[in-house]
């Protein structure tokens, strides 16, 4: 590219331009070496978010380099680059640490609040980071999304890249999945190295583009061919996991290999995953954990995950649900989604923590607004029903509707009662069938009773008896006990079917035994048996209460209990007779049983 083009293009704001022209002056490219110059544009270029500039600057600022040396100003530039898992920004403010005191987290905030104030890109990104993971600030997603914006406004690709990814999950703003696709791809052709990631990702999973893991691996193995440590990684993870390619467990290996020994700390974890799996090379469970420990320490959230899932299980380490809970914690206060709500299933549940409601609600909040699915339907259900936080049914709502889009059953029926009952919604039958319906379909036995209900009643469809027993039938089979009792009833009063009274007694016996009580009324005034609710009786009342419903293998069951004096009182007579009943019905085992009588070998 021509010298004055590129200066052109630097002053456009244009990033890799800026470092262009101070990798130029710093090395002599096509000019003269100028020291002052390369430090402008390399500020400038880090200004914007380039992360080896962010490093360079950071040194300059570390070691006196063409500016006086200030150590928190250094801190600052290198937790940029770190923040994106830059090694020797890492490496760096390990040093600093060690040296100096570390800076309180609320320090850290309140310099780049002062640096925002000063009109600064990358600290309004950093502001926006700080706040979205709640670093030395309460976290507050329309906060982030406000930075992330700003910073992209004026330019800065970590910012642009930010704010891609917030539309994307619905963080602090409107959910567009298409829109921050198209906006990370911007940032893609641009440079930035996360957002070609993240990108490329989409293709893998389909979020916001149709799903192309042939796309995703693609992009993996331009970046891996082009010297992307993050690249090389993914490429590696592909070839392990196949995705868009054949497994490949040699390759996998070799370029978690190449990744590491360029300090990517993502390939330290995928080389751990080598080790314990054998992939690509012996396998060596010891050596294989004792690396996924060093690297979640260093704050690999998948790292984190997967310890967190191992000490969870008990699997190569002893079960402990307080350190699974811990990594569990460590990985959501990094900002993983998933991390997020299984922290706030273990603070409503006390698993590894003692109950504690507010907290729960925090972590699932975080993961909703980090895009999780069940996130998103737990922080909904709670503003609905006001568990642990201000009722508020309109954005109860609209979380259960971001769950719901994600085709999440549980939130869809939640939306259809929100239909049927108006709430944090203006009042709509049919969209409530519709939905209901659709679940009904599905499975879903509490729909499938509601759609039997309508066609029962003529609530928002016409009458329709037929229609009413076909739910009926489908909620029955499913297991819903007030469907059981209405299929009963249409079998007792010829509702939607002929009348059938044997029928009816096998479905209001069902509904019975599952505690239905007009159901276990009905029963026994008709045949003056008790039933016996499930959960209620000993092992023996079962058997006995299904023997009496005609069932052959509780019949034999029931025999050998008389004839054994298994939780009765033996009862060679009794034992006979259940024998007999379930051998007319063809039962072999009660056949067989009555021939050792009639040998007299009893």
């Amino acid at each position: 590219m021509d010298f004055d083009e590129l200066i052109s293009k630097a002053n456009a704001g244009d990033v890799n331009s800026c470092f262009a022209l101070g990798q130029a002056h710093a090395m002599g490219e096509g000019t003269e070496v100028n020291e002052t110059e390369a430090f402008k544009w390399y500020s400038k270029a880090a200004t914007l978010g380039h992360t080896d500039s962010e490093f360079i600057i950071g040194r300059c600022y570390a070691e006196g380099i063409l500016v006086e040396k200030n150590i928190d100003e250094a801190m600052m530039w290198y937790s940029k680059a770190a923040l994106k898992g830059y090694a020797g920004a890492i490496d760096a403010i390990g040093v600093i640490y060690q040296n100096t005191n570390v800076p309180k987290d609320k320090a850290l905030s309140n310099y780049h609040q002062k640096k925002v104030d000063e009109g600064c890109p990358s600290s309004m990104y950093m502001l926006g980071m700080f706040y979205d993971l709640g670093v030395g600030v309460e976290f507050n997603a329309e906060k982030a999304y406000e930075m992330f914006d700003r910073s992209s406004a004026f330019g800065n690709i970590d910012g642009a890249c930010s704010k891609a990814i917030c539309i994307i999950r619905g963080t602090g703003t409107e959910r567009d999945r298409q829109k921050g696709f198209s906006l990370l791809g911007e940032c893609a052709s641009a440079g930035c190295e996360r957002a070609r990631c993240e990108f490329a990702k989409c293709y893998e999973h389909g979020i916001g583009t149709q799903k192309d893991p042939v796309k995703a691996f693609e992009i993996f193995s331009d970046m891996a061919d082009t010297g992307s440590p993050a690249g090389q990684y993914h490429l590696g993870r592909c070839y392990m996991d196949g995705i868009g390619v054949e497994k490949e467990p040699t390759y996998a290996h070799s370029w978690y290999t190449i990744s590491f020994s360029r300090g990517c700390l993502d390939a330290e974890f995928g080389l751990s995953r080598c080790l314990m799996g054998g992939v690509g090379v012996d396998r060596d469970r010891a050596k294989g954990l004792e690396l996924l420990q060093s690297v979640a320490e260093k704050g690999q959230t998948d790292a984190m995950i997967m310890l967190a899932q191992l000490y969870s299980k008990g699997s190569q380490v002893n079960k402990d649900p307080a350190i699974s809970s811990d990594w569990f914690r460590k990985a959501a206060d990094h900002g993983d989604p998933y991390a997020e709500f299984v922290t706030g299933e273990n603070y409503s549940n006390g698993i590894g923590f003692r109950k504690n409601v507010k907290k729960s609600l925090y972590y699932y909040e975080r993961s909703a607004q980090h895009g999780y699915t069940v996130g998103c339907h737990m922080i909904g259900t709670a503003y609905l029903s006001g568990n642990g936080l201000e009722k508020d049914e309109r954005k109860g709502f609209e979380w259960c509707a971001r769950s719901a889009d994600d085709g999440f059953l549980k939130s869809q029926f939640v939306l259809a009662e929100c239909y049927a009952k108006g709430r944090g919604i203006k009042r709509d039958i049919q969209k409530a069938m519709e939905l209901h319906t659709y679940l009904g379909e599905k499975g879903y036995g509490k729909s499938q009773l509601y759609v039997g209900t309508c066609h029962m009643e003529g609530k928002g469809v016409p009458r329709n008896e037929k229609k009413a027993f076909e739910w009926f039938s489908k909620g029955a089979e499913t297991g819903n006990i007030l469907c059981q009792y209405y299929l009963g009833n249409c079998y007792a009063n010829g509702i939607g079917t002929k009348p059938d009274e044997k029928n009816a007694l096998k479905w209001y016996t069902k509904a019975a035994e599952q505690g239905h009580v007009l159901s276990k009324k009905l029963i026994e005034e008709a045949t003056g048996s008790k039933v016996i609710v499930k959960g209620e009786a000993t092992p023996f009342e079962s058997y006995h209460n299904s023997a009496n419903n005609g069932d052959p293998e509780a019949m034999f069951i029931l025999a050998r209990c008389y004839e054994e004096g298994i939780g009765v009182e033996a009862d060679l007579s009794e034992a006979k007779k259940w024998y007999n009943k379930a051998a007319s019905i063809g039962h072999f085992g009660s056949k067989k049983a009555l021939m050792r009588y009639r040998s007299n070998k009893r």
